[in-house]
C-alpha cells in the first residue's frame, strides 16, 4: 500500500507540472499579446505598455512560470550568477513579492488587482460545502435504488427506477433548476430563488439557500450513479460464486451483503469519484442559476472577464482535486476487492 501511495503521489506531481505548463503556455505565451488580449483592442498602446510592465509581462515566459510556481526568492542569487542578460530589468527587487503556488500564493487578479488566495479559498470552501451536501444525499440514495433495481432485474421496480433514472439523466441541469424554482419558489414559496450571500460569512448561516442548488446536483447525478450501480449488481449476481453460495443454502441476505454488494460497489465508486470533481468545479450551471458564490461561477466569471491569473489558479486547483480523488479511489479499490493490485 505504501508503494502504491508513493507511486501515485509521483504521478500526481508529474501531472501537476504538465498541466501547469500547458495552462501557463495557453494563457500567457500562445496569445500574441497578453496585455492587449486582456485590455481589448480599443485601449491605447501607452496603457497597454504600462499594464504589461506592471504585470511583469516583459520577462521571459520561463522566468514568469518559475516565479508563478516557486516564487521569486531565487531571482537575486540567480542574477548574481547569470547577470541581467538572462533575467531582465523587469524582475527588479521591488517587485519580488511572489511566494509561488507551492507556498499557497495564487497570485494577483488581473482584473481587480487583489490577491487571489483569500478569494479562491472562500469560493472553494463554498463549493466544497455544496458538493458535500450533494454527495451526502446522492451516494446513499443512488446506491440504494440501484441495488434494489439490480436485485429485481426485469421486475416492475427495476423498470420504474430505470425510466426515472433515464429522465433525470436526460434532463439538462438548467431545465431542472428552472422547474425547481417554479415549484418551490413561485408556487409554494418555501425556498428562496437565489443563493447569493448578503455578507462574506459562511453559507451555513443560511441553510435554506443550499436546498435548490443541492437538488439540482442531486437530480443531475442520482440517475446516472443508480444505473451504474444497477448494472454492476446485475453482473455480480450472475457470477458463479454467487450461484454457489445460493446453492449451499446461505440466506439471500447474507449472500447479498456478504458476497455480492462489496464487489458490486467497485463500478459505482469509480463513477462517484469521477463526479466529485464535477460537483466541486463543474457545477457552473447550478452556481450561476442561483447566484451561488462557488468556484465554478468564479471560474466562469474569470473566463468572461479574461482574468488570466484566476483561470490559471482555478484550473491548477481543480487538477489537484481531481488527482487527489483518484488516489483515494485507488486506495478504496484495494479495500473493496483485494484481488485488485496496482503495478
Amino acid at each position: 500500500m505504501t508503494e502504491l501511495i508513493l507511486r501515485r503521489l509521483g504521478l500526481m506531481a508529474l501531472t501537476m507540472i504538465i498541466v501547469s505548463l500547458a495552462v501557463f503556455w495557453i494563457s500567457e505565451v500562445a496569445p500574441t499579446d497578453v496585455a492587449r488580449n486582456i485590455l481589448g483592442q480599443y485601449v491605447s498602446e501607452e496603457v497597454v505598455a504600462a499594464y504589461r510592465e506592471g504585470l511583469g509581462l516583459n520577462c521571459h515566459w520561463f522566468v514568469r512560470y518559475v516565479i508563478w510556481i516557486i516564487g521569486d526568492d531565487w531571482i537575486p542569487p540567480a542574477r548574481e550568477l547569470v547577470g541581467d542578460e538572462v533575467l531582465p530589468q523587469c524582475c527588479t527587487p521591488e517587485r519580488l513579492d511572489r511566494r509561488g503556488l507551492i507556498r499557497g500564493d495564487l497570485g494577483t487578479s488581473t482584473q481587480t488587482m487583489r490577491p487571489l488566495t483569500p478569494f479562491v479559498s472562500r469560493r472553494l470552501k463554498n463549493s466544497l460545502i455544496l458538493a458535500g451536501f450533494a454527495l451526502v444525499v446522492i451516494i446513499p440514495t443512488s446506491l440504494l435504488i440501484g441495488v434494489l433495481a439490480g436485485l429485481r432485474e426485469g421486475g416492475f421496480l427495476d423498470r420504474f427506477i430505470s425510466i426515472m433514472s433515464l429522465l433525470t439523466v436526460s434532463a439538462p441541469s438548467f431545465a431542472i433548476g428552472v422547474v425547481l424554482v417554479v415549484i418551490f419558489c413561485l408556487w409554494l414559496g418555501w425556498l428562496p430563488g437565489i443563493s447569493a450571500l448578503e455578507t462574506e460569512h459562511s453559507v451555513l448561516e443560511s441553510p435554506s439557500k443550499l436546498v435548490l442548488p443541492v437538488l439540482v446536483l442531486f437530480f443531475s447525478e442520482v440517475g446516472y450513479v443508480a444505473r451504474m450501480t444497477r448494472a454492476s449488481v446485475v453482473q455480480v449476481m450472475r457470477q458463479n460464486y454467487i450461484r454457489t453460495a445460493i446453492l449451499k443454502g446461505l440466506p439471500r441476505r447474507q449472500v447479498i451483503l456478504g458476497h455480492a454488494l462489496r464487489n458490486a460497489l467497485v463500478a459505482p465508486i469509480t463513477v462517484i469519484a469521477l463526479h466529485i470533481n464535477w460537483l466541486i468545479a463543474g457545477a457552473v450551471v447550478a452556481e450561476t442559476l442561483f447566484a451561488y458564490p462557488g468556484i465554478g461561477s468564479a471560474l466562469l466569471g474569470a473566463a468572461v472577464s479574461k482574468d488570466v491569473s484566476m483561470i490559471e489558479a482555478s484550473v491548477l486547483l481543480m487538477t489537484f482535486l481531481a488527482t487527489s480523488t483518484q488516489l483515494l479511489t485507488d486506495i478504496l479499490y484495494t479495500y473493496l476487492n483485494p484481488r485488485i493490485r496496482y503495478r
